[in-house]
C-alpha cells in the first residue's frame, strides 16, 4: 500500500505536534502530500472579548476560524521542515472527528494520522476520543501515534 495523500489532525498543542511530525516524517519518506486540519467551533464563547482587547490591526485574526488556521499553518510550516513537497492547511467548522472525516472523503485521503489523546481519559467511554470516532468511521486507513 502506498499512501499519496496523508491528512493529519492539529489543534497547535504539543501532543498534537508529535502526530503532525510523525505524519510529516512518513509523508517526506514516501513522497505524500500532507493536509492539516484543525478542527473550530463555529460559534466560541469569549472572543468578542478578546478581539475588543487586541490591537484594532489584528482583531480580524481573532476568530474560532482564524486560530484554527494559525494551527494548520503552523502544521505546514512543520511539514515543510521535514521535506514534505506539498502541504496544505485547512481549517473545518466542527468536531475534530467530523472535520478530519470530512476532508479524508473530500480529499480522497489514503491515510488519517492522529494522536492518542484522550484515548487513556476515563470520559472516553461516555464521550468518545478523536482517534476512536476517527478509527470507526475513516473512509481510509487510519494511524495513531502515541503522543503521550
Amino acid at each position: 500500500m502506498t499512501y499519496d495523500r496523508i491528512v493529519v489532525g492539529t489543534d497547535g498543542s504539543e501532543t498534537a505536534s508529535k502526530a503532525v511530525e510523525h505524519a510529516a516524517r512518513l509523508a517526506a519518506s514516501v513522497g505524500a502530500s500532507l493536509i492539516a486540519v484543525t478542527a473550530y467551533d463555529p460559534h466560541p464563547q469569549g472572543l468578542d472579548r478578546d478581539r475588543a482587547e487586541a490591537p484594532e490591526d489584528v482583531q480580524w485574526r481573532i476568530t474560532a476560524s482564524g486560530l484554527a488556521d494559525d494551527h494548520a499553518q503552523g502544521a505546514v510550516q512543520l511539514a515543510r521542515r521535514a521535506g514534505v513537497r506539498q502541504a496544505t492547511a485547512l481549517s473545518e467548522a466542527g468536531t475534530a472527528a467530523e472535520a478530519l472525516l470530512e476532508v479524508a472523503e473530500r480529499r480522497r485521503a489514503d491515510l488519517i494520522v492522529v494522536g492518542s489523546k484522550g484515548m487513556n481519559s476515563p470520559g472516553r467511554f461516555l464521550l468518545g476520543s478523536v482517534p476512536n470516532a476517527v478509527s470507526h468511521h475513516a473512509p481510509c486507513d487510519v494511524m495513531i501515534v502515541r503522543t503521550s
